[in-house]
């Protein structure tokens, strides 16, 4: 009898050791649980924090780039009224000696000075958006937004832009304009960069080189297709050039006088990776409506942060000379088949004081630096704003009259008052309807 009940005492005793510890390792996996819970809580809240503060950084640099760009309206603004850092109202000599030590200093404070922005007494930042009574906590309870540091510099080693896009389109005028413009001989042209590459790849696209289409060192034509459609990459360039002396009459945009001297002239870039050249003389220069002497130029490009680079030596002037008006000189750079977008990137150089140098441009961009804040995590951001108008419509096609005696036939819709005009006569037409007889126009 007490060795049976012995038993059962030791029997219970081990049931309750083991249900202690199966207690002790459901609370132990549980508190495994709850504390992994809480980390990836605690992780995800401090992420969305970070972005948070990321996101409203970079929103501070923003509002100083967009500061920035007011500034330059006003600065140049004054410019154009003739006002100087010692002439003129006494807002624009204020606003001119404020931005050109500036610029000249590389200022932080620039923009805030010109602007008469308050400025906190740390860093002389300027507060954009404070949150004082926001119900997170931690870092959400005080952004402390605003902009640190924004300097601006106009006087640039090259220009840059993007073509292709659908914001950007697919033509631009780029100034020619520099203080030391009558020395500028050479200008080098640089495109698709390896963004633009790592972009065209990532979208189903693959590099392709437009002239590999063909056999033999030039390309006669430019038939549709040639270029592989949107998948192409690099695209065909083509670079016009406009220039003119001091003084020029209007005729000399339309003629190349010699190869080597005129106002006027266009060069099509064919991108291959198999042969090529990178080096364009000034005799390469060729009427845009030519074919017999504007042959297509294929260029030598290969895989790095610019594929394709072209060096073109410029031709003098129509009359022969180098004393260039830096006002009626640009380069008109185009997509001919539109895609694929591409970066640009376009330097001048001449020789100056027996020495060749990189010349600057100067009045034609301003590159625009700011610095955002959002507590204590900073954005930095970095852009190009046009400092004239590269925006202007100007013409994509031309059309040349080879016969004298031939007819072009176009209707306009541009009063209610309708005529035809045909070799100076004119004569009355319908105002709602076409004239059929032009269909095959």
């Amino acid at each position: 009898m007490k060795e049976n009940k012995s038993k059962e005492i030791l029997s219970l005793k081990k049931r309750g050791v083991a249900s202690m510890f199966v207690v002790v390792f459901t609370i132990i996996i549980l508190g495994i649980v709850v504390l992994s819970f809480t980390r990836l809580i605690i992780s995800e809240a401090i992420k969305t924090t970070n972005t948070d503060l990321s996101q409203s950084a970079y929103d501070s640099a923003l509002a100083g780039v967009e500061d920035a760009k007011i500034a330059l309206l006003r600065y140049h603004d004054c410019l154009d009224r003739g006002a100087t850092a010692t002439s003129g109202s006494v807002e624009c000599r204020d606003i001119i000696k404020k931005m050109q030590d500036g610029i000249n200093n590389n200022d932080c404070s620039t923009v805030q000075k010109v602007l008469n922005r308050e400025q906190a007494a740390e860093n002389n930042a300027v507060v954009v958006q404070e949150t004082q009574n926001s119900t997170d906590s931690g870092n959400n309870a005080n952004m402390l937004q605003a902009y640190t540091c924004v300097t601006i510099k106009e006087d640039l080693d090259d220009y840059r832009t993007t073509l292709g896009s659908a914001s950007a389109g697919r033509l631009r005028i780029i100034p020619i304009r520099a203080d030391n413009i009558d020395a500028v001989d050479t200008v080098q042209i640089k495109w698709f960069s390896s963004v633009n590459a790592s972009k065209l790849v990532s979208s189903g696209g693959s590099i392709r080189y437009c002239g590999n289409n063909r056999s033999g060192s030039t390309l006669l034509l430019y038939p549709n297709g040639q270029c592989n459609g949107s998948f192409q990459g690099p695209p065909t360039l083509a670079v016009r050039l406009i220039q003119t002396d001091a003084t020029f009459n209007l005729s000399e945009l339309s003629v190349s006088k010699d190869s080597d001297k005129t106002d006027t002239g266009e060069l099509f870039f064919v991108p291959t990776n198999s042969g090529g050249t990178n080096s364009v003389g000034a005799s390469a220069w060729g009427e845009s409506a030519n074919k017999g002497t504007n042959l297509p130029i294929q260029i030598s490009c290969s895989a790095g942060t610019w594929y394709c680079s072209a060096t073109m030596s410029l031709p003098k002037t129509f009359r022969g000379l180098t004393n260039r008006n830096d006002a009626n000189t640009y380069l008109l750079v185009s997509l001919p088949y539109g895609t694929p977008e591409t970066d640009i990137s376009v330097t001048a150089s001449g020789v100056v004081g027996g020495a060749r140098k990189q010349i600057e441009f100067s009045g034609v961009q301003a590159r625009i630096d700011s610095t955002g804040r959002a507590n204590d995590l900073y954005r930095r951001v970095e852009t190009r704003v046009e400092l004239v108008d590269t925006y202007f419509a100007y013409p994509e096609y031309e059309i040349t009259m080879t016969d004298a005696h031939s007819n072009i036939y176009k209707t306009f819709y541009a009063t209610f008052d309708c005529f035809r005009s045909d070799r100076g006569a004119g004569s009355g037409c319908d105002n709602t309807a076409e004239d059929d007889s032009l269909d095959a126009f």
